[in-house]
């Protein structure tokens, strides 16, 4: 006998409950807008385009202005060394003037007292001392006038008349004291300077190292000495 049957004459079976179905979902709501902006202004139109404007032309250079002219002093004379200055013109004519009369003073000295000896040999009938003194005096006048310069030039470079003023004659090259040789050539130069029309001493204010020809000749040159 089958066990499946049901007993006593019961009632079949009822079903199983149908499952619950779901509420309907609400439908989503849809976001509202957002206000939209107010339409922009139409733009005005283009002007019309306009031709390009020409390059600028160039200007001019303004005129230069006149040149200016301003008083500027000579520049010093440069000196053979520091602390040393070539003598200008003035102070050695005055030098020169004052040897000159030196020179005369002497000679005029040594003729007098010979001339004195040579009268008192007349008077006592010593012709030959008479004539002994008068060559004598010319010899001596000779000497002295053409030896003043060279002696006092080779042996310290200072007459008695450049002393006064400070002036020295020394050598162009170097600035040494000069030689004999060049003493007796630089008194030659003076009566060289002398005799065409003071050209020679006129030199001085010309050269920039104020020489005379007798510098040029002898390779001197005078300095102010301190």
């Amino acid at each position: 006998m089958d066990q499946d049957q049901n007993p006593a004459g019961d009632s079949p079976p009822s079903p199983p409950p149908a499952p619950e179905t779901p509420p309907p979902a609400a439908a989503p709501v849809a976001p509202e807008a957002a206000p939209t902006a107010p339409p922009a202004a139409a733009a005005p139109p283009a002007a019309a385009a306009q031709p390009p404007a020409a390059p600028p032309q160039a200007q001019a250079a303004p005129a230069a202005p006149p040149p200016s002219y301003t008083w500027e002093t000579p520049p010093e004379p440069t000196g053979p060394a520091p602390g040393f200055r070539f003598a200008g013109h003035p102070g050695r004519l005055v030098a020169y003037i004052v040897d000159g009369l030196l020179i005369g003073i002497i000679v005029t000295v040594i003729a007098i007292a010979l001339v004195t000896v040579g009268v008192i040999a007349s008077a006592s009938d010593a012709n030959g001392i008479a004539a002994f003194t008068f060559v004598l005096m010319t010899v001596v006048i000779f000497v002295v006038s053409i030896g003043y310069f060279p002696y006092f030039w080779a042996r310290s470079g200072q007459t008695p008349g450049m002393r006064i003023f400070k002036l020295r004659v020394v050598r162009d090259a170097d600035g040494g004291p000069i030689s004999g040789g060049q003493a007796v050539i630089r008194l030659i130069g003076l009566w060289i300077s002398g005799a065409v029309f003071y050209l020679g001493y006129i030199w001085i204010l010309i050269d920039n190292r104020r020489r005379g020809w007798h510098d040029l000749l002898a390779g001197t040159c005078v300095i102010e000495t301190d």
